[in-house]
Parts: structure tokens; C-alpha cells; sequence
């Protein structure tokens, strides 16, 4: 019932993203890029559920498993470590898989959407080992979306991200949606795991 209540507010709530020409007009949970984190968490929220992506510590990202979500089982925001603002620069929604099979379902499901909508978006299928598991065992899938044609690089992806043994104690393993601005991918790509 969940996959199929996920894939009705895909299709019935992606219409508008169709015309949207900045990432910022998109939301999961109702948080945007742009939005400050503060407007949704508490300082002492978003301070308590932190942790570094990578070893750089430009950005900060914080994680919330909650049932207060609609669609999804957690949400985590990224934002810049010295910003008094939490001003977000990076947002996911992840529902939470029990296997693999699973996981590639739903981020299948929810990547088949994503395309109907973006139909005339650059896409790019890629799967590998997750940077945060050194045992190469944790697998992620994604599917990446180059929304507005003059962004340097894909600025929503879906994705499957499953994780085995101790980084599975470490993280959820899950498939979902994440958003990034140009600089947070740059920042990806160049600094946060040298």
C-alpha cells in the first residue's frame, strides 16, 4: 500500500515541478532549498542529529528518522558549518528498506516518475560502492536528473543506498530523493572525502 500511495504523490505531485527552472521551487516535506533549517528544527535539533558527509567539514548535515513525515521515514538537510542561518543547500527524503531488492524497487518506482516529468531533463543511470563504507560492500543505485540545462552538474537524484555490515549499523540503508545546489556538488566531488 506504501509503494502505491508513493507513487500517486509522485505523479500527482511532480506536476509542478515540470515548469519549475530552479531547484529552490522544489520541496520534500515541504522544506526547500534555500529554507532555512531553523524554520523546521530547532537549533539544538539540527545540532544533536549532525555529522560530517566525507572529512571536510565545509558542510554539516543533519538527519531526522521521524513519523511526523508524510511520505517519508527520514529527512536530512545539508547546510554550511559556520552559517548562523542553516540556510539549506542540500535536502533528501529517504524511505527506509529491509533488503536490496526492495530498496531498487522503490528508487526504480520513484526514478520512472521522476522521467515521466522531466522527460526533456539529461538523465544518467550509475551505481557503485558507498564512499562511506571502506569495505566496498555497501552498494548505492541512482539515478540522476540535470534539471536546468545551465547547472553544472545533476541536481536531483533518486536512489537506492544499501548498507552492509558495520556501516549498516552506522546508517539506514534506503531508497529516496535528494536535491543539491551547484556548489554542495562541487563540494562533493572535490572536497569532502580528499
Amino acid at each position: 500500500m506504501r509503494i502505491f500511495f508513493i507513487t500517486l504523490f509522485f505523479i500527482f505531485n511532480l506536476q509542478s515541478w515540470t515548469k519549475a527552472d530552479d531547484i529552490r521551487d522544489f520541496e520534500i516535506e515541504g522544506i526547500s532549498i534555500g529554507d532555512s533549517a531553523l524554520d523546521f528544527f530547532s537549533k539544538n535539533q539540527l545540532d544533536a542529529n549532525s555529522y560530517l558527509m566525507g572529512t571536510d567539514d565545509t558542510y554539516i548535515t543533519s538527519f531526522f528518522f521521524d513519523t511526523k513525515f508524510k511520505i517519508y521515514d527520514g529527512v536530512e538537510v545539508t547546510y554550511l558549518k559556520r552559517d548562523k542561518n542553516y540556510v539549506i543547500h542540500a535536502l533528501s527524503g529517504g524511505i527506509s528498506v529491509q533488503n536490496i531488492n526492495e530498496c531498487k524497487k522503490k528508487n526504480n518506482e520513484i526514478s520512472q516518475a521522476l522521467a515521466i516529468f522531466f522527460s526533456e531533463a539529461e538523465s544518467l543511470n550509475d551505481q557503485g560502492s558507498t564512499p562511506v563504507d571502506k569495505t566496498g560492500k555497501s552498494k548505492f543505485f541512482r539515478t540522476s536528473f540535470r534539471i536546468n540545462p545551465k547547472s553544472k552538474y545533476f541536481e536531483i537524484e533518486t536512489s537506492c543506498i544499501f548498507y552492509y555490515g558495520d556501516a549498516a549499523n552506522k546508517f539506514t540503508s534506503n531508497a529516496g530523493v535528494t536535491i543539491k545546489t551547484d556548489k554542495v556538488n562541487d563540494w562533493l566531488h572535490n572536497k569532502a572525502y580528499n
